[in-house]
């Protein structure tokens, strides 16, 4: 009921939240959760601060850095941005001695985070976690800081709920965000019939990062020519936001002339999922896609390759046998990984064309990427974590 003419309306209260995000995958789901948050607290002035980019600037966060300044992948990458890691670090610091938020929502970007957490907790701030680091893949003894610092634990696969119990920490499972994201946008109810008359598209999904994509695009273009010489298909490299149509473009020119081969190509710029939603199959970089190729339905390819040197130094330190998020979820191998030496050509190609010339192959990948897909839940991962907040910092008693 609306108060009488003259009536005063009651003073919002006034809260201040730190939300820190370190890539731009993150800072979109940070984005979203902020959303559901102004809407379950209506009667709160949330103020939000931290790091992240255009869609938390958008939902009105104060950024003291950009995204931009702080993503890097592998540790050279990291060195060279040290010195913002480091003036951002102290510089978040400083805002939340002087601001004293009333919790912080620290998203993924671990190294940088769970460091973060320590000296939060140290200051009085409690601290929520959303989207956890892979520690069930590799560096478990994080763990530990988790346990210690951490208010508020939001996981986003099933599986981590049991990893994190295991470990005696009572995280929350929240649902997908992935998931919910592309739910909103209608995607998972789109029908993806090409027209009929067309040759079938096969989706290159090399990764979002340069050093990535250098790595990725040279093997899954020699599988999609030794594809294309046995089905005629159209091509496409679905170029990630963020990365720069040159290095793409360059990438292909080396090759093309490296191989003095031909193969038809369409560098397609955007929303990765947009175009994705369009194939009918794809190679696929280890990493988030493989949920979005998972969930839309699209069969695909695992692909994942490192230099020699870096591959050597880290795979002591995995604990997993598989890479694939998709058969992570699903609990079992449902889509082939093709890893290392592993990731050929021949190896790629030979699997892409038995999928493309067999219906019945294929719609038997499809029907278990739809029941992986299921694993997930139908909640909505915004929604829910923002109630799992609301419950924990601004109960009665808090």
């Amino acid at each position: 009921m609306r108060p009488a003419s003259g009536e005063p309306t009651a003073a919002k209260k006034i809260a201040s939240v730190l939300v820190v995000a370190g890539e731009t995958s993150g800072e979109s789901h940070a984005a979203d959760l902020i959303r559901s948050l102004r809407t379950r607290l209506p009667e709160h002035e949330l103020e939000f601060f931290g790091s992240g980019g255009t869609r938390m600037r958008e939902q009105g966060v104060e950024l003291l850095m950009d995204v931009s300044q702080l993503a890097a992948i592998g540790p050279w990458a990291a060195l060279a941005k040290a010195a913002n890691y480091w003036r951002f670090f102290r510089a978040v610091l400083q805002a939340a001695r002087e601001r004293k938020p009333r919790f912080a929502v620290l998203v993924d970007f671990p190294d940088f985070n769970l460091r973060l957490a320590k000296r939060l907790k140290r200051l009085g701030i409690p601290v929520c976690y959303y989207i956890s680091p892979q520690l069930w893949a590799w560096r478990q003894s994080r763990v530990k800081l988790i346990r210690r610092y951490v208010d508020l634990m939001l996981v986003i696969l099933p599986f981590e709920k049991d990893f994190f119990r295991s470990h005696g920490i009572e995280a929350v499972y929240v649902g997908n965000p992935t998931a919910s994201r592309l739910r909103h946008l209608g995607y998972l109810e789109a029908d993806r019939k090409v027209g009929e008359n067309e040759p079938p598209v096969l989706a290159l999904l090399p990764g979002s990062r340069q050093k990535e994509v250098e790595q990725m695009l040279p093997v899954m273009l020699e599988a999609a020519h030794f594809v294309q010489k046995r089905i005629d298909i159209r091509c496409w490299i679905i170029r990630a936001p963020g990365l720069r149509a040159g290095i793409v473009r360059g990438i292909c020119d080396d090759w093309r002339c490296d191989n003095v081969q031909t193969l038809s190509l369409e560098i397609q710029s955007g929303k990765t999922d947009e175009f994705l939603l369009q194939a009918d199959v794809a190679m696929v970089k280890s990493g988030t896609s493989t949920l979005e190729a998972m969930l839309l339905g699209i069969p695909f390819a695992m692909v994942y390759r490192l230099s020699l040197v870096s591959w050597l130094l880290l795979r002591p330190f995995v604990k997993v046998q598989t890479y694939c998020l998709a058969n992570l979820v699903a609990g079992r191998r449902i889509v082939p990984e093709f890893v290392q030496r592993d990731a050929t050509a021949e190896n790629i190609g030979a699997f892409l064309v038995n999928v493309l010339s067999d219906s019945s192959r294929k719609s038997l990948v499809v029907e278990n990427l739809r029941s992986a897909s299921a694993n997930l839940g139908e909640g909505d991962s915004y929604e829910e974590g923002a109630e799992q907040i609301v419950n924990t910092f601004f109960s009665p008693r808090n």
